[in-house]
């Protein structure tokens, strides 16, 4: 082991057992799991490293021996699927920033660059990709100044400047501004689509899914490409 174990407020289990290194790398993957299935139930307050290890079934003092603290755990989660889903979407907009014809036509192609991928891995990559996703919209949707939400402002924030500097591009006649506003009233959708509430469902007497994402994408894409028509967009 690396050291003494760490030992937090008396979570540690008192016998903790030694680590078979040959299993190491399966145990911290199943604690990841794990985390990032509570995380994104609870959110980052509502989840303890007692609940994540007993959710794993490991001891708890295997989430010390590999994670150390909840934030670097946290950190982890964020980070373990980070860089595919960051180079996915970013795929998608290199993509859409090829289409041509009217501004309406490459505009539209921006916008569902972003929210494709994402419903893409909803419908085809499993709970873990679900888990993740649903994770990425909570803590979009939290204070943004919390320093476990450092990750996530790190692999994404200049991903989606990349978006609001392709739409403008499109649009020099758009203030600056507004056009940051239109995409950010975009992504507040996205966040509270994402985190699958079950409003709609109610709301729509259960005519309408959360988990419909292939209904909810063909009529998000155009419905906000035409709200930046009002910030002043020619199409």
């Amino acid at each position: 082991m690396r050291g003494n174990l760490l030992k937090m407020s008396g979570e540690v289990d008192a016998a903790a057992p030694k680590v078979d290194r040959r299993r190491a790398p399966e145990t911290a993957a199943r604690i990841l799991d794990s985390a990032e299935a509570l995380f994104a139930r609870r959110g980052f307050y509502g989840v303890s490293l007692r609940d994540i290890a007993a959710e794993a079934g490991v001891p708890l003092a295997l989430s010390h021996y590999h994670f150390g603290s909840k934030e670097n755990l946290f950190s982890a989660v964020i980070e373990r699927r980070a860089g595919e889903h960051a180079d996915g979407i970013a795929q998608a907009l290199a993509g859409a920033m090829q289409v041509r014809g009217r501004a309406r036509v490459r505009r539209e192609a921006i916008i569902g660059a972003l929210i494709r991928p994402i419903a893409q891995r909803l419908a085809h990559g499993g709970p873990g990709w679900k888990n993740y996703i649903r994770l990425l919209a909570f803590v979009a949707n939290h204070p943004q100044e919390e320093d476990y939400v450092s990750p996530f402002r790190q692999h994404y924030d200049s991903l989606i400047l990349a978006f609001v500097q392709a739409l403008a591009a499109i649009h020099p006649e758009m203030a600056p501004l507004d056009v940051q506003w239109g995409f950010f009233f975009y992504q507040a959708a996205i966040t509270h689509i994402l985190v699958e509430s079950g409003m709609l469902d109610r709301q729509s007497g259960g005519a309408l899914r959360s988990d419909d994402f292939t209904a909810m994408v063909e009529r998000l894409v155009p419905f906000f490409s035409a709200g930046f028509r009002g910030f002043g967009a020619r199409d």
